[in-house]
């Protein structure tokens, strides 16, 4: 790795924080997914889903994201198929962050009170649409500081892939500290600096949306 101006070390994190957001967004959105969908389960009480959902949630919750994503990428090969870094990260991210996602939403549920949901159903309102009308709206807004919490979570959890070789900012700056040890402390400073310029503007667009959505409720 050939490193002879601050330009280089400009391009290499520049790659890495891309590599580290793509990541990063794809598992954020498909966590959203996975945890809607399970505190919709969670709702209807279907007692077998229910079990799978609870034990999931538990799992991925209680076991590091470094063992998750060890035995994804090395293990699944001996029994399936060979994923590359990038797609294994996603995927323990995605999993990892719909156990969270779940949680988060399904705590708004269950604060929405029973009077409304039976209102729906006095109205003839069926679950589904009782769900999709008064549930879902609610518990995204009740919810939406713990989703910008997770979204910040996951992408930090990033970090973690580099066991698996995901040329990401903390992978990328241990490489250039092994062979460069002399450029520690610039290594460093981009490697905030990197973290910086992706939660930041991350952390200001979920406050907005959470204002708008506040705002919408309460006018204030």
């Amino acid at each position: 790795m050939g490193i002879n101006s601050i330009l280089d070390l400009v391009v290499i994190f520049t790659k890495a924080a891309l590599v580290t957001l793509e990541v990063a967004l794809a598992s954020i959105a498909i966590a959203l997914v996975i945890g809607l969908v399970c505190a919709i389960v969670l709702y209807f009480g279907v007692p077998v889903l229910k079990t799978l959902i609870r034990v999931y949630v538990v799992f991925f919750r209680n076991t590091p994201s470094l063992i998750q994503a060890y035995f994804i990428f090395y293990g699944l090969p001996k029994i399936f198929m060979v994923l590359d870094s990038f797609t294994c990260s996603v995927i323990v991210l995605s999993l990892l962050g719909g156990a969270y996602m779940c949680e988060a939403i399904f705590a708004a549920v269950k604060a929405i009170s029973t009077n409304q949901k039976e209102l729906a159903l006095a109205i003839g309102l069926s679950k589904l649409d009782t769900v999709r009308y008064l549930i879902l709206p609610q518990s995204i807004s009740i919810s939406i500081a713990a989703i910008n919490n997770n979204a910040i979570f996951l992408t930090k959890e990033v970090s973690a892939m580099k066991l698996i070789l995901l040329p990401e900012i903390v992978y990328q700056a241990f490489s250039i500290i092994s062979l460069r040890p002399d450029l520690i402390i610039p290594v460093a400073l981009f490697m905030v600096l990197s973290y910086l310029v992706i939660l930041i503007p991350m952390t200001y667009a979920f406050s907005r949306v959470e204002r708008r959505i506040r705002y919408a409720e309460f006018g204030n």
